[in-house]
């Protein structure tokens, strides 16, 4: 079995139900039964766009480019945060100028799920300091399809069946508050993710089901270290009860392999797994030139 995002907590209950069934399986980017999405969506962002403002600190071209980019960072977000922007919007469809009102919330949303992929959080500095310029431009570019009639990436529906079932009903709201105080991603996703729940139907999940998963069938995990939803911490808990599991930590991956190079030497990993039906042995050295794209740092890139 192979699982991807939700995927992974999808093979873990099935291990679980099944476990004669499986001969192994490959997880990446582990979300636990227990996680209670989005619980830890705003803690688990902070500390991807910290690692990505400091990579992008580190990185020559980047900070040439934007040598005060935690500062702008902050800035944008307190400018936002006592006046949304309100922006002229031209559509790539030639279509009439609309003004655009930019909150606070959405602008970190927005880049938020940016971070998914590396290939897409290669623009965010960018991004972040162009809109301390107050030029929204790049931003909107991101934030709003060209094409608005291909249908999202996730299917919202589907979406909310899962989660208003197995994860939000049982957020702590006052918990919640008090964890992502502070944070600049703030509680705006349980706030709204539970406002959406409490309009959509909900399934019922057995009893036991948020318990951790033990089983001895050989699992290989896969982290990606600038994941911001599913960080390591999140393969290393699930690993705890999988004794015959190795966890991979991918170190420049973000959620999933988008944009990075050399991604042939997890497929090599992950064929080795299958055939040899433990991880025992793998050699991973070759992860080590698993690296991301360049920063974007122009509009013309």
């Amino acid at each position: 079995l192979f699982g991807l995002s939700y995927g992974t907590r999808a093979v873990l209950v099935y291990m679980r139900q099944h476990r004669d069934r499986v001969r192994s399986a490959i997880l990446m980017g582990v979300a636990p039964t227990y996680l209670k999405m989005p619980l830890h969506h705003a803690r688990a962002a902070k500390r991807a766009m910290d690692l990505l403002l400091e990579e992008c600190a580190g990185n020559a071209a980047c900070h040439q480019a934007f040598p005060q980019i935690q500062h702008e960072w902050e800035e944008v977000l307190g400018r936002l945060g006592r006046e949304p922007a309100r922006v002229e919007y031209s559509p790539p469809d030639k279509s009439a100028t609309v003004t655009v009102e930019i909150q606070r919330e959405i602008f970190a949303e927005k880049l938020r799920n940016r971070m998914y992929s590396r290939d897409s959080a290669r623009r965010i500095p960018f991004i972040i300091h162009q809109a301390a310029q107050d030029d929204f431009a790049p931003f909107l570019k991101e934030a709003i399809p060209a094409d608005r009639s291909i249908p999202d990436f996730i299917a919202d529906g589907m979406y909310l069946c899962v989660t208003c079932a197995e994860d939000t009903p049982f957020i702590d709201q006052d918990e919640a508050a008090r964890a992502n105080a502070g944070n600049p991603f703030g509680n705006y996703r349980v706030v709204q993710h539970t406002r959406a729940c409490s309009m959509w139907p909900q399934g019922k999940i057995p009893d036991g089901y948020h318990e951790p998963v033990s089983s001895n069938i050989p699992v290989l995990i896969f982290s990606g270290y600038m994941d911001p939803i599913t960080p390591p911490e999140r393969g290393e808990e699930v690993a705890r009860s999988l004794p015959n599991s190795k966890h991979v930590i991918i170190s420049h991956g973000a959620h999933g392999t988008e944009g990075l190079t050399h991604v042939e030497c997890l497929d090599k990993l992950m064929l080795e797994f299958l055939a040899k039906g433990n991880a025992r042995d793998l050699d991973t050295a070759c992860v080590e030139r698993v690296l991301p794209p360049p920063f974007v740092t122009n509009g013309s890139q």
